[in-house]
């Protein structure tokens, strides 16, 4: 048969009939690959997402293959539970999927259970005796459940109470902390050295702070006080709070520990406002935990400068003072409010955090030549600068400090986590306080892991006044969080407390990306904002000032104001006035620029994709008929 036979005879075939043949191929060739794949691959995966949502941790790993006896994890999720929210689906779906994998990682050690726990139901009596919040929604407030609840083989029961979307970006987190807590069930020894009253003082009857009151319902807190030679070994976490430590003794018991592999949580304040508050009149303030073991510091690679506060003129929370004689409301720019965007999103103990307050704190620095990693946790704006500690330790002005603020421009690390291979401080050998032999003998040059170490400049943010409001209401003390200092302080434990693998764990990107161009414009406009609010506010402070002068002049020498001092005093109400006027056009500036790059940003998320769709659409359209028509220009020549 010749070609011209051939092209003639595939001509008549019908077009309909080739189409619907290569359908038929198509969806054989399709399940026949799905088939392959599903028998070749088995649970094999490809993660391309950017952050690597749905790809175990190392950690994970480790925790799993050290599961030394059975578990099992009930996943209780109500069925109008998706009437919460459209996040409740797709973290149902993220939940059933780490639940296989970690069930199939751990050896079938793991039991998975899935529950619908109806109301009156046996199934949510499960739930709640597993200590799962239940959700009211309806008229009728009906109780949906949402979370997942682990249990032992003695029956120790640990809970995510709810599944809430703030968290979700933890998940992973949260389940191996889980199953880790499960597989060890023995309570965490906490050993404490400093000068902080954590169990009371004689103001309160001694009553224990929250943030210990918290800590001990978990861990075993052990206080050592006086001279400490040795720090056990079985203590999980070495928590200094404010440790003015005058003997080396005790400062190389805390060297040792740490080059033992020992993790700290440290609170270290350039200003204890707390430890201050009897301080008689006169008195030279107490020296600074800073100062005071800057030698372990600067074996862990960090510094903090003692003699100095950090102040955030943005962050500072508004306090009523007096200024020249008359009262004011201003911020004090030592006590600082952060908020989450001042905080590391991508750390696990700040996930959930919204606010923390914070005291006179001071900044953390690495030193030149440390071989540590400073990770930042939470952050000032660059609205800051540093203080000395005398203006904040008696009776500060609120007003001078604003007045004499000059910000660096920069912001400055309020908290850290600090990890990496560490020397000893005593690199000598033990002091010669230390006389115990057996102590000498062991003595560590450096570390046998890595440092594992978070670091805190405030220590008054664990003082009840700075972050709860206790109240007694008919013999009752109800405790309210109006911070979550606590939290982050129960966080910080519970991260340190862990396995190696869960200290390596960290959140997997945030779920929401935000457009950084838009919050560019608008930092950079309310920058301007702030510059022409303050040059209003000095027009302001000193047109007032030259009113009071001449009404002083008035009342001292009984002559009233000449005319041209009060068209003086309407020229400066006058000049008020457009100033303002000047403002609101800066702010209507502000958002007319946001609102025109939004909608472009707007056109650009609907219209791009299909408009570039369409146009490689064509392209491969018109390449397809420049080949057949060459094609067909090569048969007939």
């Amino acid at each position: 048969m010749s070609m011209n036979e051939l092209l003639a005879r595939i001509e008549r075939l019908d077009r309909t009939t080739l189409a619907a043949g290569g359908i038929v191929l198509s969806v054989i060739l399709f399940l026949a690959v799905t088939i392959a794949a599903n028998l070749s691959l088995g649970s094999a995966r490809v993660d391309l997402t950017e952050d690597r949502l749905f790809t175990l941790s190392r950690g994970t790993y480790d925790v799993l293959a050290h599961i030394d006896e059975p578990l099992t994890i009930r996943f209780y999720q109500s069925k109008d539970a998706e009437k919460l929210g459209t996040f409740v689906s797709t973290q149902s779906k993220r939940v059933n999927e780490l639940l296989k994998q970690y069930a199939r990682l751990s050896g079938d050690k793991i039991k998975v259970e899935r529950y619908d726990p109806q109301p009156f139901s046996p199934e949510e009596d499960l739930a709640v005796g597993d200590g799962l919040r239940g959700i009211a929604i309806g008229a009728e407030s009906i109780q949906v459940y949402f979370g997942l609840a682990g249990v032992n083989s003695t029956d120790d029961v640990d809970a995510i109470p709810f599944l809430s979307p703030d968290r979700a970006d933890f998940l992973e987190y949260d389940l191996t902390r889980m199953v880790y807590n499960l597989s060890h069930p023995e309570k965490p020894i906490v050993a404490v050295i400093g000068d902080l009253p954590l169990r009371g003082t004689q103001q309160n009857n001694f009553r224990p702070w929250v943030v210990l009151e918290q800590a001990q319902q978990l861990y075993d807190i052990r206080m050592m006080g006086g001279t400490v030679d040795l720090i056990p070994d079985d203590a999980s976490i070495l928590l200094l709070a404010q440790p003015m430590i005058k003997d080396e003794k005790t400062l190389y018991a805390i060297d040792q520990f740490v080059m033992r592999g020992g993790r700290v949580l440290a609170f270290v304040d350039p200003v204890a406002e707390i430890l201050d508050v009897n301080m008689v009149p006169g008195r030279a303030p107490k020296q600074t935990a800073a100062a005071d073991i800057d030698k372990l510091l600067a074996s862990w690679g960090v510094s903090m400068t003692p003699d100095r506060v950090v102040g955030d003129r943005q962050l500072g929370r508004q306090v009523q003072a007096t200024d020249k004689g008359r009262p004011i409301v201003a911020p004090y720019i030592a006590w600082i409010t952060v908020e989450k965007q001042n905080m590391n999103a991508n750390d696990v103990i700040t996930a959930g955090i919204q606010r923390i307050n914070l005291r006179s704190p001071g900044a953390i620095r690495p030193r030149p030549g440390a071989t540590t990693r400073i990770e930042p946790i939470i952050l000032t704006t660059p609205d800051v600068m540093e203080v000395l500690t005398g203006k904040v330790q008696t009776m500060p002005n609120v007003g001078d400090l604003l007045a004499e603020f000059q910000p660096t421009g920069q912001p400055m690390v309020l908290a850290a986590r600090v990890t990496g291979p560490v020397k000893s401080a005593f690199p000598d050998g033990p002091p010669a306080a230390v006389e115990k032999e057996d102590i000498r003998a062991a003595h560590l040059k450096e570390g046998k892991t890595p440092l594992n170490l978070l670091l805190f400049g405030d220590a008054d943010m664990l003082t009840d006044a700075v972050w709860v409001q206790v109240q007694s209401m008919m013999g009752q003390r109800s405790v309210s969080q109006i911070a979550n200092n606590g939290d982050l302080f129960m966080a910080a434990l519970d991260n340190l407390s862990g396995s190696e693998g869960l200290l390596g764990l960290r959140g997997r990107g945030l779920s929401l990306r935000p457009f950084v161009v838009l919050q560019q414009m608008e930092e950079d406009a309310q920058l301007r904002f702030r510059a022409k609010e303050r040059e209003l506010q000095k027009k302001i402070e000193d047109t007032q000032t030259k009113i009071e002068e001449m009404q002083q002049r008035e009342q001292r020498g009984g002559v009233l104001l000449t005319a041209e001092q009060q068209k003086e005093i309407e020229k400066f109400r006058s000049d008020m006035l457009d100033l303002r006027q000047e403002l609101r056009g800066v702010q209507r500036a502000l958002r007319q620029d946001v609102e025109r790059l939004g909608s472009w940003l707007r056109a650009l998320n609907i219209w791009a994709v299909p408009l570039l769709v369409g146009l490689v659409a064509m392209a491969l359209a018109g390449l397809r008929r420049a080949r057949a028509s060459r094609f067909q220009a090569s048969i007939q020549h």
